[in-house]
């Protein structure tokens, strides 16, 4: 019998770090970057999913949720989280994901087998070289002849800025040994900062203005295994770009489809930086991350020699689907607001370019213009196809499995969108996990009222159930 390797315990086993879903990591949104830039990708609502660095399977768990025709591997390091993956996925009884404990300096030989999609977020950078390098070897390895790929990392030159700050943290925590501990002396250090010298009188003001909040503010283990944690690289695109194709991969664009351009900089300025770049994807990308002084990328890839369009093509985007982005900024002017609201009032229901341009009345290239503005503003959703969400709650609501299982363990519930929905209420978590489908209305009504003592008149129940519709939280009956 081969002996099981024993991998040592990580530290992200001892401090448990954030398990969420991260929507610009889904096939649905990949397939849409990835349909903007000229390319056809593999269907997302059929497919196999690979992730690297899964950490407790929050993201992968939503994929299955939304995606039951999707089937899902999540492969991590540390064990402990692995096991919390494997132990919420048989509580809610998804049988289309599953988790590994494993080495990614192991997978490099492709042994896992072939995914349509694979996905690396927040890992490039924070592990040791031969591990990021590793990474990308097993992402070439493993992704289909037409398969789409994403990796997160920290940007330059934004990450000049946060080195000056973990330098100053760790200077001031000095000694520590416990991280914890450690992370705790340098947020005070950060939170003294930010009371007594952010500004935006002054140049030097304003950066610490701008840079300190999510270290002042946010929460330790952030610090611990993000800003503060032994491997923190920062990387040139020109670097990362170079680094993705000698592994055979090139790249596509990014999968944060609000930075589709920047409305930061003065008219006229990314027409000049492409002049400039004369005509090299790579250094316009560069130059413009000198320009916005850019902290990270989301940057999506495929097969060297796929050709990519350099910027997103308006008139691509009959070939997806349109929604709102639930509390959204509402735009006040112009096509945008019009569109906002139209899709506003079809919520959850999600609309096809064609239909919503009939409604309108619109002109096709305006409407195409306008609805990627919306998205750069983060007010719309762009699926590449309708959204698995029921569009009214019927007569025996069904909330996802995952939200259900959420909803009993704390406040953060997952959207069949792939959103977040915090929900403080107890007894508002508590409807959700009565909504499996045995009840109707009078049913949950009583249930309701036996195991929390809150009583909804019918009225109320049917406006709940018609809100968690619009939240993207009911399945279709």
């Amino acid at each position: 019998m081969e002996k099981m390797q024993v991998m040592p315990s990580t530290l992200y086993d001892q401090i448990h770090y954030s398990n969420f879903p991260y929507a610009q990591t889904h096939p649905d949104r990949l397939a849409t970057v990835a349909l903007l830039h000229g390319i056809e990708p593999p269907d997302p609502f059929q497919c196999r999913v690979l992730e690297i660095g899964c950490g407790a399977g929050a993201n992968l768990l939503a994929m299955a949720a939304a995606t039951p025709r999707l089937r899902a591997l999540g492969v991590d390091l540390a064990a402990e989280p692995i096991a919390r993956g494997q132990t919420a996925a048989a509580a809610i009884g998804f049988e289309n994901v599953a988790f590994l404990h494993a080495d990614v300096r192991e997978l490099t030989s492709g042994r896992l087998g072939e995914f349509e999609y694979v996905v690396a977020h927040g890992v490039y950078g924070w592990m040791p070289p031969d591990a990021s390098d590793a990474l990308l070897a097993t992402i070439a390895a493993s992704l289909a002849p037409q398969g789409i790929a994403y990796v997160s990392y920290n940007a330059q030159p934004g990450g000049y800025f946060r080195r000056l700050l973990r330098d100053a943290g760790l200077w001031w925590a000095g000694e520590l040994a416990d991280p914890l501990e450690r992370a705790a002396k340098a947020q005070a250090l950060y939170r003294f900062l930010a009371e007594r010298r952010a500004t935006s009188s002054d140049p030097y003001g304003a950066l610490l203005e701008r840079e300190l909040p999510p270290l002042a503010d946010g929460p330790l283990y952030r610090l611990v295994h993000d800003d503060l944690g032994e491997f923190w690289e920062p990387v040139w695109f020109a670097q990362f770009a170079a680094h993705a194709a000698e592994h055979g991969l090139g790249y596509v664009g990014e999968a944060d489809l609000f930075d589709l351009r920047s409305a930061a900089l003065p008219e006229g300025t990314e027409a000049e930086a492409r002049r400039l770049a004369g005509g090299d994807r790579i250094a316009y990308e560069t130059l413009s991350d000198l320009l916005t002084a850019r902290h990270f990328r989301q940057s999506v890839l495929c097969r060297a020699g796929t050709a990519a369009d350099a910027t997103p093509a308006p008139e691509r985007t009959a070939r997806l689907h349109w929604s709102v982005r639930p509390d959204a900024e509402v735009p006040t002017d112009g096509l945008l607001a019009e569109a906002f609201g139209r899709l506003d009032r079809e919520r959850p229901r999600v609309v096809a370019f064609d239909e919503l341009r009939a409604g309108l009345g619109a002109d096709d290239r305006a409407l195409a213009a306008a609805l990627l503005d919306g998205v750069r503003r983060e007010c719309l959703i762009p699926p590449a196809g309708p959204l698995r969400a029921a569009t009214e709650p019927g007569l025996r609501p069904v909330a996802s499995p995952l939200a259900r299982w959420q909803a009993a363990q704390g406040t953060d519930l997952t959207s069949l969108a792939y959103t977040t929905v915090r929900m403080q209420e107890p007894a508002a978590r508590r409807l959700v996990t009565l909504l499996d489908g045995t009840r109707d209305l009078a049913a949950i009504r009583a249930a309701l009222r036996e195991t929390t003592g809150v009583e909804l008149s019918a009225a109320d129940l049917e406006r709940n159930l018609a809100e968690l519709a619009r939240l993207f939280l009911l399945e279709p009956a």
